[in-house]
């Protein structure tokens, strides 16, 4: 058998397909991050986390590369750039960052001072998001756009921040709220900067599809376009407009979706400008996605196209229908957050435990002693002795029946305990046997490609599914999950991927693969008192905000990390994740209250010398201290 190699590991993990060149395997099987794609610098990630345990920093570890980030964001104006030169495109394009994205203030923070040299602004959708994006703004003087619903304070706090000097744009969403900032500009007499969000008929694709089309739950009607224009001329606001924003979804799959809803936006651009309405830029919304499975498909986690192909269709379209018209083109502006964020972090935790059949019996004996066995068992053992590539098929069938049986039998009271244990010893061994001899099979038998599940097993991971990745969870989204280390060994081991709450939808069982979805994530056989390590990647876009507590498991250890020539790497900043008194506090549990009222308990039994003085002041602190620690497992 040829050696496996890290090119083979690469292949299985399908991570040069969606890596974006951000990601490699070294020499030694660990797996490596790229500053940029293709530079020759790079992370040993089994290194980095090493260290970070020598810190004390324990897993799992949140890992943000501000490098990455950066490259990101500078790959989409790049992108964009390069668009608009070889179109003659004679406007400018400006990105705007969705805060909901990701709000941790650190990641804001750095894209604010990142994108400075880009002209990047700010997407906001609620106050809280404003507050963060008007602390951001202050000295930088980032642009601000606000959508989604505003009562009067977040008007009225637009409206004097406008005043005081800052950017803020307000997106019109419903006719009722362009009624409330007419009222309010009257009275504060303060004009405000204005866009008008156009509700498409065009729909995306994918999970968020339903964010575009005639029903969408924001946006303006072509006939309330009208009526907004009537009401803002009688007010002699209709010059306040500068914007027309669009959202047909985020991660659209296919570049025809987009190209469809470009031509309707530029086309009630056009309309709007013919109209009088002094429109200097046209926002197309989000929607640019990412190839999470690697597959460069239509399928809802990846997309048929590539950054410069977004941008370069983007700028032609627009181009193209407004030179028709006559009409002069508009700054451009996006807001691409997933395509900004989802590459830049990852998590990565330790496997605790596996669960592997385990027995104390001589099974091996048992095979070389058919005549004492039960007659189902003993047809299982003829099958696995004399199973070939010639009756697979057959096996295979006999195989699963038999075990049915043997349940049936045991339930009846005719097969005791040991005989059932000795049938599904056999047929663990009859499956091994069967998936040795299909991995040579070319092509492999339909029937047969989906027996390899009754070999996975579930390697218990010290992560929540439900804090660290929910959407895996919520709407089934594919991310790439690898171990990184060993990847220059052959894996042995077809596996799910379970965390540690007490839920039954706390797994993983659906895996990026070398020909997209699998069912079962290649890992290798934990050697004993090995620390194995597995990375969950592309996670930085909603996941690190989405977080749900179930089980109280809070926030992870966060680690920012850049890249160093002389010292190969320089942690910026390490942000603690939740200890179990910050967990409970969130759900209004005092620790000192806690504290008290087990102290007062132990006090009375203590009293009533049901336990000892040493016993109870021996339990309040393992008490204390396991409020003070991390909420996830240790040692």
């Amino acid at each position: 058998m040829a050696k496996w190699s890290i090119n083979d590991s690469a292949k299985i993990y399908n991570i040069d397909n969606w890596g974006a060149e951000l990601f490699s395997i070294n020499k030694k099987g660990n797996v490596c991050v790229h500053p940029s794609p293709n530079s020759k610098y790079s992370i040993d990630l089994k290194v980095l986390v090493d260290d970070l345990i020598k810190r004390k920093i324990k897993p799992p570890i949140l890992l943000r590369f501000m490098n990455v980030l950066e490259g990101r964001i500078a790959s989409i104006a790049r992108a964009f750039r390069n668009a608009i030169q070889d179109n003659n495109y004679p406007a400018k394009y400006q990105t705007f960052y969705p805060i909901k994205v990701n709000q941790q203030r650190q990641v804001v923070e750095a894209i604010a001072n990142f994108g400075k040299k880009y002209n990047i602004g700010l997407e906001v959708g609620s106050k809280p998001e404003l507050v963060a994006a008007i602390s951001m703004s202050s000295g930088s003087k980032l642009p601000i756009l606000c959508n989604g619903y505003k009562d009067t304070e977040f008007i009225e706090t637009v409206l004097y921040a406008t005043r005081v000097g800052y950017d803020i744009t307000i997106v019109v969403e419903k006719l009722f709220e362009l009624e409330k900032i007419i009222e309010l500009a009257k009275k504060t007499g303060i004009n405000p900067k204005l866009g008008i969000r156009v509700k498409l008929s065009s729909r995306g694709i994918g999970k968020w599809s339903t964010s575009g089309g005639d029903d969408a739950k924001f946006g303006l009607r072509i006939s309330e376009i009208i009526a907004a224009i009537d009401m803002l001329q009688k007010n002699d606001l209709l010059d306040c407009v500068k914007l027309l924003h669009f959202h047909v979804g985020s991660q659209i799959t296919k570049i025809d979706k987009i190209k469809n809803a470009l031509i309707e936006g530029t086309r009630i651009y056009v309309e709007m400008k013919r109209l009088g309405v002094n429109l200097d830029f046209l926002d197309i919304g989000g929607g640019l996605g990412v190839d999470y499975d690697g597959s460069k498909s239509s399928y809802f986690s990846s997309v048929n196209y590539s950054m410069d192909e977004y941008a370069n269709d983007v700028i032609y379209q627009v181009k193209n229908i407004c030179d028709e018209a006559g009409v002069p083109c508009p700054n451009i502006i996006s807001e691409s957050g997933r395509a900004t964020v989802a590459h830049y972090s990852l998590l990565v935790t330790n496997v605790l435990n596996h669960n592997t059949q385990v027995s104390s019996t001589d099974f091996e004996a048992i095979l070389s002693e058919p005549e004492k066995l039960s007659p189902t068992v003993k047809k299982l053992v003829d099958i696995y002795k004399s199973i070939d590539r010639h009756s697979l098929r057959e096996d295979y069938h006999d195989t699963i029946q038999l075990i049915q049986e043997s349940v049936s039998l045991f339930n009846l009271g005719y097969l005791n305990m040991n005989e059932r244990a000795n049938a599904e010893w056999i047929c663990s061994k009859i499956i091994r046997k069967i998936n040795s001899i299909v991995e040579k099979l070319k092509p492999i038998p339909d029937e047969l490609q989906n027996f390899q599940l009754s070999l996975r097993q579930t390697y218990f991971a010290n992560f929540s599914l439900f804090q660290s990745v929910p959407d895996s969870w919520a709407i089934d989204q594919l991310f790439p999950i690898v171990p990184i280390q060993r990847l220059d060994e052959k894996p042995d081991v077809l596996a799910s991927i379970a965390d540690i709450t007490c839920d039954s939808d706390g797994e993983i069982t659906s895996f990026v693969g070398e020909n997209g979805r699998t069912k079962a994530l290649p890992l290798h056989k934990i050697d004993t008192g090995e620390e194995y390590f597995i990375g969950f990647f592309l996670i930085g876009a909603y996941q690190e905000i989405l977080g749900d507590m179930h089980n109280l498991f809070g926030d992870t250890n966060a680690v920012h990390i850049s890249f160093n020539k002389k010292t190969n790497y320089r942690i910026d900043s390490v942000i603690t994740g939740d200890a179990t008194w910050e967990s409970l506090k969130y759900v209004q549990y005092d620790s000192h209250e806690i504290l008290k009222r087990v102290r007062n308990n132990l006090e009375q039994d203590v009293a009533l010398q049901k336990v000892s003085i040493e016993e109870s002041s021996h339990f309040l602190e393992l008490l204390d201290k396991t409020l003070q620690s991390y909420t996830y497992l240790g040692e």
